[in-house]
């Protein structure tokens, strides 16, 4: 036999116990660690829910990491909220503001507001840029005639990566559907702007739907896996981000002087962006863009990262909520000390 045919029967064989191995693996991950993917949103009877903001809804966000009681109040949206009148504070932001995988109480708006004796409002939204937190935001002041005193804005992001959940992406994908012709429907599909990297990225999703043992890793070791692979923005994508970062930011400053309200912007960071040690870049880029410097938060989870968030999920878990709650606490106790 040749030398070179046997490095290919070596290889052949090679190939074929790897995957061996891996479908055992598998199997071995569905029958031992049954870890489903994603988030299901239901009834306290357990049945599915359509909408997120139902007023007067009581459900639950039930995932392999949490089962989280969730409380939407009758103006439609998550509690802390109030019966009359206006509330002094509001939270606003995206699904950390709002509090996935996390109940009621265990909210960083919640454990504020119960230990500084405010009344308070929690506006987090899911899924959403600056612009449409704004609109929100707005839409509340107008329908209740809220009067604040002050707008604790929670900015989610991270300037080394347009991976998905982070707000400068939200803005740029707000930015360029607002560029299209009136009544035109957002695109579906991969986008054309978005590079290799990107593009791999993305996959996760359908990896983790057909395979258990993906998910185990991702379980085990989210953060990690995070860390390791980012996709660069772009110059140009990441110019139009802070372009409209920045517009949205000015209208919240706009807001605050013709309503009559104070502000804060608060920066929370992914974990990668800790985990990278990339956290500096990020508040700087933010800073560049906003008409006050932004207050950091990933300070508070350097010493153990990995600890503060949901390792699948992705999001604040109830100690790394905890811990941020406890930094606006004793923030504010000081300044009202002075």
């Amino acid at each position: 036999m040749s030398r070179r045919r046997e490095w290919m029967l070596r290889l052949i064989m090679i190939a074929i116990s790897l995957f061996v191995g891996l479908a055992l693996a598998e199997v071995a991950a569905r029958v031992l660690y049954p870890i489903s993917d994603g988030r299901d949103n239901v009834g306290l009877d357990g049945k599915p829910i359509k909408g997120w903001f139902e007023p007067g809804k009581v459900y639950r966000q039930v995932t392999n990491e949490y089962d989280a009681r969730t409380t939407i109040t009758p103006e439609g949206h998550r509690v802390p909220g109030v019966d009359h009148g206006s509330p002094e504070v509001i939270f606003l932001g995206d699904s950390f503001t709002y509090g996935y995988g996390l109940a009621d109480e265990q909210t960083f708006a919640s454990i504020y507001c119960n230990a500084r004796h405010v009344t308070c409002a929690n506006l987090g939204l899911p899924g959403s840029g600056t612009k449409r937190q704004l609109e929100r935001l707005e839409q509340f002041l107008d329908k209740y005639q809220w009067k604040p005193r002050e707008v604790k804005f929670f900015f989610f992001g991270m300037s080394g990566s347009f991976s998905a959940g982070n707000d400068f992406v939200d803005n740029y994908d707000r930015e360029m559907f607002d560029r299209l012709p009136p009544g035109t429907k957002a695109p579906r599909g991969p986008r054309a702007d978005r590079g290799l990297v990107e593009r791999l990225i993305g996959l996760q999703g359908v990896l983790l739907n057909h395979s258990a043992l993906m998910r185990v890793a991702k379980f085990q070791w989210g953060p990690t896996i995070k860390a390791l692979v980012v996709a660069a923005p772009g110059d140009e994508r990441m110019a139009t981000a802070l372009e409209a970062t920045k517009r949205s930011l000015a209208r919240l400053d706009d807001l605050s002087r013709s309503r009559g309200f104070a502000y804060t912007i608060y920066l929370i960071v992914p974990v990668q962006d800790i985990i990278r040690g990339s956290y500096g870049n990020t508040l700087k880029t933010l800073d560049g863009v906003s008409p006050k410097p932004a207050v950091p938060t990933a300070e508070l989870y350097l010493s153990s990262p990995k600890s503060f968030y949901y390792a699948f999920d992705g999001h604040l878990n109830p100690a790394g909520s905890s811990k941020l709650a406890q930094f606006l606490i004793a923030r504010d106790s000081v300044g009202a000390a002075r």
